[in-house]
């Protein structure tokens, strides 16, 4: 994708140069004296100038990198027909740079029979010692394109097996050890919530338990879980026609947290994380669950079923506690849990809960530095009695059609033992666009978080 070129001549440089606005550097003002530019002449976020033969290059790409330099707003880089020249060392901040450009190069084509638009490669030049830098930013960028990748993969590519299938390669890194645990391995932890999910599919279940050893010399251990319904039809409380096209992107949780876990290995970062995955898919089948039926977690709570298709809680419930049993000092849910988020928030913010402000503080203080939106929503007593049920011990929907997400997160918070601390991330809004496909929203934030 990127090739690093040892020399550069100004005068004599005939591929298209990108360069950064950045007017305090010596580079950049002389392209902008040579041709003739102010910074006012460039008001977007992109600038393609063409030279006038005042260089042997035909074109220079001047990139605005306060505004651009941020998820994948660099792909029209990838567009030109020639292959471009980046000078590295007008931008601030490599590692970010190429975070970006490599974030900006992610196409979908694995299903393209024609009309496959390859992203061309990149040539980049700098007169420093950036090979570290640009590892790493190629490290996150290509993390968060393999979270892509998973999310925008349909179900009949992408079931639970070869999601666990996925995760076994993660033993190619230092210090990861990696479990998947089988249907009847699953039943013998009796976790009935997660089984219950699955009663309808034609495919088995897996558990998934990915370990990163990072710190010999501590006990704490960050759990970091997500959501894997591979694919939700509502079950039998069926969504609409309208309603489930692109519900193979109800796993972006499980492919966040894999995400994360890639940057977190192939950096070799000091901290012990574990990854948890309940994956199974949501559907209609001859022992698919019904309303009113009545399920068992695997921390013996009983579970009122309102509706199927508020099945990833379920699923959840059970992974959150196997992530305790596991040793879990902290933890962090993330998944496509709710509309109700959306209707709130739009797609502009991932919403966030917890049981310890503390905790998510730390967090907030992370995601704005990676530049990716939370906003913390409510659990107070009065959604968590939403959740009371005449036949067990809980429902697991509220008993109104309001606050849906932090009726959800009050479900999650009864599964998380004592004063443990625990966040919840709610993606449902932020994780997939259907122009665009997965987003890969919150990989960086996770993984900067283990640091």
């Amino acid at each position: 994708m990127f090739k690093r070129q040892e020399t550069f001549i100004l005068n004599e440089e005939k591929k298209i140069c990108v360069i950064s606005n950045n007017l305090d550097n010596e580079l950049v003002k002389s392209f902008f004296d040579l041709l003739g530019l102010e910074k006012n002449d460039l008001e977007g976020d992109i600038e393609i100038v063409n030279t006038l033969g005042k260089l042997a290059m035909k074109k220079v790409v001047v990139v605005n990198q306060d505004k651009v330099l941020e998820k994948d707003k660099l792909s029209k880089l990838f567009d030109f027909k020639e292959e471009l020249l980046v000078l590295v060392d007008t931008f601030e901040d490599v590692q970010l740079l190429f975070e970006v450009l490599v974030d900006s190069s992610y196409r979908f084509l694995k299903f393209k029979s024609k009309d496959k638009k390859e992203a061309v490669g990149l040539s980049y030049y700098s007169s420093k010692n950036i090979d570290a830098e640009v590892n790493e930013g190629v490290v996150y960028g290509e993390a968060i394109n393999n979270t892509k990748e998973l999310v925008n993969k349909p179900y009949n590519y992408l079931n639970a097996i070869n999601l666990a299938d996925y995760a076994l390669e993660f033993k190619r890194f230092d210090n990861v050890e990696v479990t998947v645990y089988n249907k009847a391995q699953i039943e013998a932890m009796k976790m009935g919530a997660f089984l219950g999910v699955n009663k309808g599919s034609l495919d088995e279940p897996r558990l998934i338990h990915i370990r990163y050893n990072g710190d010999s010399d501590s006990k704490e251990i960050i759990s970091l879980v997500g959501k894997g319904v591979m694919y939700d039809t509502g079950g039998y409380s069926l969504k609409t026609v309208t309603g489930m096209p692109n519900m193979k992107c109800d796993m972006a949780g499980a492919a966040t947290v894999l995400g994360a876990m890639e940057v977190i290995a192939r950096l070799g970062f000091k901290r012990n994380v574990d990854v948890i995955i309940a994956a199974t898919d949501n559907r209609i089948g001859d022992g698919a669950i019904v309303p009113d039926d009545i399920l068992t977690a695997a921390n013996g709570m009983t579970i009122e079923i309102i509706s199927t298709d508020a099945e990833g809680r379920l699923t959840l419930a059970d992974a959150l506690w196997f992530a305790q049993e596991k040793g879990a000092t902290k933890l962090i849910d993330i998944a496509t849990l709710t509309g109700a988020i959306v209707a709130a928030l739009g797609k502009e913010y991932t919403g966030v809960f917890t049981n310890n402000q503390e905790y998510l503080n730390e967090l907030m203080n992370v995601s704005e530095k990676a530049k990716e939106k939370l906003w913390q929503m409510p659990i107070s007593e009065g959604y968590r009695k939403e959740l009371k049920s005449f036949s067990a011990d809980m429902r697991n929907t509220g008993t109104s059609r309001t606050a849906g997400a932090s009726v959800a997160a009050a479900f999650l918070e009864k599964f998380i033992d004592g004063n443990r601390p625990w966040i919840h991330l709610d993606i449902a809004a932020t994780a997939f666009d259907e122009k665009k496909g997965g987003s890969g929203v919150m990989v960086k934030t996770l993984a900067n978080f283990c640091k």
